[in-house]
């Protein structure tokens, strides 16, 4: 709106301890050679989160389609883990649980070495796009020309501006279905 340029790519953020988080991953049960993604089901209202079960579609399609060795890795705080033990039914020994586990180095260092990152609008999202890590970001009820989703080749910003009810910063559906979520399906 103020007529400033997007930015172009940018060199990601050089962490201090880039291998921070890696001992938890391991001791999950993750692997080095073991490609991940980050799933990050952790928007704050329900307008603001993409339903558990599209990541778990997501997962199972990623798996079949592009490594069937990888994992899929949830950290956060304690607020998502009726959702990590969601994923951890549907994914079994693929999901990575390290909710409530990981300081902020660990999860900077964790997302920079992340193979993707799908992530609802909250803090992580935008930490992984300041590591480099390709990124998918599901807004939602936010609106994106105030929330300034990150700029870059890296970067995809899922939101609701083409809607009519877009951008409503409503913690609740009044359409009753958030649509600006459940419209993107997991083989989008």
């Amino acid at each position: 709106a103020a007529g400033i340029p997007r930015l172009p790519d940018f060199s990601p953020l050089a962490l201090k301890s880039p291998g921070a988080g890696f001992d938890l991953l391991t001791a999950a049960g993750w692997r080095r050679e073991q490609p991940f993604v980050v799933l990050n089901p952790a928007g704050a209202f329900p307008t603001r989160r993409w339903p558990i079960d599209r990541y778990a579609a997501f997962a199972r399609l990623w798996t079949q389609r592009k490594n069937s060795d990888v994992r899929f890795l949830i950290m956060g705080d304690g607020r998502i883990a009726e959702s990590a033990a969601v994923l951890k039914q549907a994914l079994g020994d693929r999901l990575l649980n390290l909710v409530g586990k990981t300081s902020v180095a660990q999860a900077f260092g964790l997302l920079g070495a992340a193979e993707l990152v799908i992530s609802d609008d909250l803090g992580s999202m935008h930490m992984a796009w300041a590591c480099g890590a390709p990124t998918v970001a599901l807004l939602g009820s936010t609106r994106a020309d105030w929330a300034s989703p990150p700029a870059g080749s890296r970067f995809v910003c899922l939101n609701s501006g083409d809607l009519p009810c877009g951008f409503c910063m409503e913690a609740t559906c009044r359409m009753g279905d958030t649509r600006c979520l459940t419209r993107h399906t997991p083989e989008m």
